[in-house]
């Protein structure tokens, strides 16, 4: 994608992906300050410059978010750690717990459930009540 573009275009793409402001984006991949205050929402009309403003903005949105395991290392720090409040590493075993499924759920079901083989014992009752 990003090959196909210009790389003033690369740039303006970048900065704004970052900012996201346009008219000093433009001035700051190189295009003048007449042309940036006048015309520079037409660098978004191309569509190669939006699919790259949305690729970066998708790839940094995907490096900020932490993923499980980084999420368990960071539990896990809190609590092993001798400095952590006793409640905070508390809170961090029984969330790490959650998160691995250590915690067994119990789960009462109460009512009846109709099988082939109770149908089927209804039905010779029923013939032999009926003969």
């Amino acid at each position: 994608m990003k090959d196909k573009l210009s790389p003033r275009q690369k740039r303006f793409a970048e900065y704004y992906a970052q900012s996201g402001n346009t008219v000093q984006s433009a001035i700051k991949a190189g295009y003048s300050e007449k042309y940036a205050n006048a015309d520079a929402c037409k660098i978004l009309e191309n569509p190669r410059v939006t699919d790259y403003i949305k690729e970066l903005t998708a790839k940094a949105q995907r490096d900020r978010i932490i993923t499980a395991i980084e999420r368990q290392a960071i539990l896990s720090d809190i609590a092993k750690s001798k400095q952590e409040e006793t409640p905070d590493r508390i809170r961090a075993i029984d969330t790490l717990n959650k998160m691995t499924g250590e915690y067994l759920s119990k789960i009462e079901v109460s009512g009846s459930l109709k099988t082939e083989q109770s149908k089927l014992d209804d039905l010779i009752k029923q013939m032999s009540d009926d003969g």
